[in-house]
């Protein structure tokens, strides 16, 4: 049986990325298959198993939802379905920063109306998705770790937890599942010497863990993992998204996140990511 990924989503949220991971791991990448032609395709691999082992197949976010469907009904396929999925405003920094344009902006559109375009397409898609992830904030190498944790977990008899700190001023991220708010701990960026230091510093985590809130919700936070996350894994589940939150994103969620992630990280497949922490990183420099 030949082990098939597809990845889709909107333009600009990383597609390329991940496709450069899937070569390097000796997956066939092909691109941008029109659905008219798709069902050949699906043909040939059929008749080509050992050539076509292991392909990752990226395809337009218009054709996803025909292709798809097509795709799953193969019984030669162990089909998984990626979609990556990012926040408007980043979407546009990053077609700024990039000086590309939107695939659409060549059929007449403007950017505006490319990105509206695809977050219409995105509503009938998102639910096809095996693993969908929010870009938003995300490095490549920590979208590269998720994205492969959460695969790679089908190898293990554990299940995935990938477990990320945000800020709330930024918007909760639109993968979430599980979401810890942190917010009922006294914050450090009101403690002189602090506020531009980050929950990875000793002078932090020192600040933190003489705060009486933090052991008791910590504890909370994993009486309420230690029940939840057992039966995600009796269900099957293979992955799940653990997000913990503060007002910044700087502090004690960078801190719990990393807590959670010591604490869990023998028992379940775990990464851990800070989505804030490029901006106060550059804030310091």
């Amino acid at each position: 049986m030949s082990k098939f990924v597809i990845l889709t989503g909107v333009s600009g949220a990383g597609k390329s990325t991940i496709s450069h991971a899937f070569e390097e791991r000796n997956f066939q990448i092909v691109e941008n298959i029109p659905y008219e032609v798709f069902p050949s395709f699906l043909k040939t691999i059929d008749q080509n198993p050992l050539k076509f082992e292991r392909v990752e197949c990226v395809v337009r976010l218009d054709d996803a939802e025909k292709i798809i469907p097509l795709a799953r009904q193969d019984p030669n396929l162990e089909t998984q379905v990626i979609v990556l999925d990012c926040s408007v405003p980043e979407l546009r920094s990053r077609y700024r920063l990039s000086r590309h344009i939107h695939p659409l902006e060549a059929s007449g559109l403007t950017l505006e109306q490319a990105i509206a375009h695809d977050k219409a397409t995105m509503a009938s898609v998102r639910p096809l998705a095996d693993l969908y992830i929010d870009t938003t904030g995300l490095q490549s190498t920590d979208l590269r770790k998720t994205v492969f944790c959460s695969l790679d977990s089908g190898k293990d008899t554990k299940m995935a937890v990938i477990f990320a700190s945000f800020g709330y001023k930024y918007g909760i991220p639109q993968d979430a599942e599980i979401v810890l708010d942190t917010r009922i701990v006294p914050n450090p960026f009101w403690v002189k010497g602090l506020s531009n230091l980050t929950g990875l510093d000793k002078p932090v985590i020192d600040f933190l863990n003489a705060q009486p809130e933090c052991p008791i919700l910590f504890q909370h936070m994993c009486d309420y993992l230690d029940y939840y996350l057992p039966r995600l894994e009796k269900e099957g589940r293979s992955f799940v998204f653990v997000d913990i939150g503060c007002s910044g994103g700087q502090h004690r969620s960078v801190y719990f996140a990393e807590r959670l992630y010591q604490r869990y990280k023998t028992q379940y497949f775990c990464t851990i990511s800070h989505r804030e922490l490029p901006r106060y990183v550059k804030t310091k420099k």
